[in-house]
């Protein structure tokens, strides 16, 4: 599905965990691998530098390893950039990556290196799919149970294109719909019906593909809230998102809503672009 993948480590603790989220969502074998470091000081360019000797290391040992796991075409990115976002933003540029898969900290991004970037402004600014993978939560299989927030939009739901093409790899999938702003009981109960009816087309889509699936309605809480409560009441390996707020959740990655989420979250976030790729 994906062709080109590209990993951006700093080769921290979690780097084991973003391999595992490649090899949950990228099981084809064809599947072209981008290792990225992106290199910030000058003086550790140069491959007679320490840091060139270790890290280039530590990077053909995981390559290594993904080619012992199946993949054979694996390449070593090592970018020099005094800012890493645009490192990374340069190294998709020039590969055509398709997917991107990066780790979260919890206050952002390689928090020593990237002196207050935080995740969602490198996600807000990389216009492919991206994947997420947090540092407080593992699991065997990330799409053993996800979760899709929608308002019903389109964009909402560019999502489903990626479940379908993954469909013999997803467990099943939770679709939320979050009801704010009503005003009065008899307000709730037409969006609540008008919402499992649309739900419920989305649910028979699924068991189409082959897919199990299943929804649940939360009303009175802040979106954010009520995604990060559900994926942890659920056990959710994985949350699916928009990236502007024309996506699943209005606001979504675009201020405290995504902050909340990526903060109070412990689950892998996948974020969807504006709109669909070719792929």
């Amino acid at each position: 599905m994906f062709s080109r993948v590209m990993m951006a480590l700093d080769l921290s603790e979690l780097t084991s965990r973003v391999l595992d989220v490649f090899y949950s969502v990228c099981p084809d074998p064809q599947t072209e691998v981008y290792l990225l470091h992106v290199v910030r000081k000058p003086e550790d360019v140069p491959e007679t530098s320490s840091y060139y000797k270790k890290t280039y290391s530590r990077l053909r040992g995981l390559a290594q390893d993904i080619r012992n796991a199946g993949y054979d075409q694996v390449k070593i990115l090592w970018e020099s950039n005094p800012e890493v976002l645009d490192g990374i933003q340069k190294a998709v540029d020039e590969y055509d990556i398709n997917l991107l898969v990066m780790a979260s900290h919890g206050k952002g991004v390689w928090a020593s290196t990237f002196r207050g970037s935080s995740t969602f402004n490198v996600v807000r600014a990389i216009d492919i799919p991206t994947l997420v993978a947090k540092g407080d939560y593992k699991c065997d299989d990330y799409l053993r149970r996800v979760l899709l927030p929608t308002d019903f939009s389109r964009k909402s739901l560019i999502a489903l294109n990626f479940i379908r093409n993954l469909r013999e790899h997803v467990g099943e999938v939770i679709f939320l719909h979050a009801i704010e702003g009503v005003r009065g009981d008899e307000e709730l109960r037409e969006n609540k019906e008008m919402a499992e009816d649309m739900l419920q087309e989305l649910c028979n889509e699924m068991q189409n593909f082959g897919v199990q699936s299943r929804y649940v309605i939360a009303d009175g809480g802040a979106a954010s809230k009520e995604i990060c409560k559900l994926a942890e009441e659920e056990n959710c390996s994985l949350i699916f998102s928009g990236r502007t707020g024309a996506g699943p959740i209005k606001g979504l990655l675009m201020g405290s809503t995504a902050q909340n989420i990526l903060l109070n979250s412990s689950r892998t976030l996948w974020v969807m672009p504006d709109e669909e790729s070719e792929d």
